[in-house]
């Protein structure tokens, strides 16, 4: 059993708790907070393990977070996933979300529309769906050269009952634009607009 202390946090969302791997630094776990929100987790694990037979070496970059597996820890069934740092420090990545709301001269925001295009691109490429596309699940990996890669750290997949999306670009660039203007991310200062309401 892995043991889980305090010290792991690293952050909280709706359904899940997501700690640093105790023995792993590359890695971090995700435990559910609710029996409700099982089946969904469940539901993601599955498509990340359909998503996994890809060949990677076809991708440009690692754009979402693998999947490796179940685990017991002390706080219950845990989900191991690769862990987003930045090159440039060796911190962990903060979110799309955190650089729209935070002036950050290291980040501007050409910087993020090119690697957001770059992102939607190869979602489409390699039809890998996102239910989910908001900027609170996307990490910004900084490199050693000072771009960066976004990469889904959360939200991935679909329900589609005949996924068609899965064997078509164009069905796949469909879905995603809608769930893009779903969640107000086809545009950076409407996203950013929108961010700030719920803050007030």
């Amino acid at each position: 059993m892995i043991e889980i202390k305090d010290e792991h946090f690293i952050a909280e969302g709706v359904y899940q708790k997501c700690y640093l791997h105790p023995e792993d630094e590359n890695l971090c776990i995700k435990i559910s907070k609710q029996e409700l929100s099982t089946s969904r987790l469940l539901y993601e694990i599955n498509y990340f393990k359909k998503i996994s037979k890809k060949n990677w070496k076809k991708f440009e970059y690692p754009f979402f977070t693998r999947y490796y597996g179940q685990v017991n820890t002390n706080l219950g069934d845990g989900f191991v996933y690769d862990f987003i740092t930045d090159e440039t420090t060796g911190k962990i990545s903060k979110t799309m979300e955190y650089y729209l709301l935070n002036s950050d001269p290291k980040v501007t925001d050409d910087m993020l529309r090119y690697a957001f295009n770059r992102l939607k691109r190869l979602m489409i490429k390699h039809r890998i769906i996102a239910n989910d596309i908001r900027s609170k699940n996307i990490c910004c990996k900084i490199l050693k050269d000072g771009t960066i890669q976004m990469i889904m750290v959360d939200g991935v997949g679909h329900r589609d009952f005949i996924p068609i999306v899965e064997w078509s670009s164009y069905f796949a660039k469909k879905k995603i634009e809608r769930r893009l203007v779903k969640h107000d991310l086809h545009d950076i200062d409407i996203q950013r607009a929108f961010l700030k309401s719920l803050q007030e």
